[in-house]
């Protein structure tokens, strides 16, 4: 009789505890959600792209490639993907080496994956460069993914295409 009291009870407390853990209609368990400031974590993205604007005016190549992660990439129009640091200062240095370059790009949208550690950074760009000594604009589209890398976020692809016909 003991042992039957002693399994009933053993149940009961595993019964117990099962109920305390029930897991949401997500499926995913309360002390292993994720909690995301959305907020926050645009806010940090915009201040990033800010950033990176300066650093563009200054023609920092080597401290824009740092925007990047380990294995990010760069894929401008009509020229090769850029991966990897090296690389991608390379592209960059190469871009703004061009006379009267001015460049700006703005997100239109920002979009963060629900687990936090990703971003669709979407927007537009405007280009100048004078190659001939006459000013040539270019307005266009870009798209950067960014990564949170050690809770710094950092662009893991980022690519952008003009908006003017081609020529040819």
């Amino acid at each position: 009789m003991t042992s039957k009291l002693l399994l009933l009870s053993i149940s009961a407390l595993m019964l117990a505890s099962c109920e305390a853990r029930q897991e949401p209609a997500s499926g995913v368990a309360d002390d292993n959600a994720v909690t995301v400031d959305t907020k926050a974590d645009e806010g940090a993205i915009r201040q990033q792209v800010t950033r990176w604007l300066q650093l563009v005016a200054a023609k920092d190549a080597a401290g824009i490639a740092q925007f990047y992660t380990e294995d990010g990439a760069v894929m401008p129009p009509n020229a090769p993907i850029a991966k990897g640091h090296a690389s991608i200062q390379k592209t960059w240095a190469s871009m703004m080496s061009a006379p009267g370059f001015d460049l700006t790009f703005a997100p239109e949208e920002i979009v963060l994956s629900s687990s936090g550690d990703m971003a669709l950074d979407r927007g537009t760009y405007r280009l100048t460069i004078a190659s001939s000594g006459k000013p040539q604009t270019d307005a266009g589209k870009y798209v950067v993914v960014w990564r949170k890398v050690d809770g710094e976020w950092k662009a893991a692809a980022d690519i952008f295409n003009s908006d003017l016909p081609s020529v040819g």
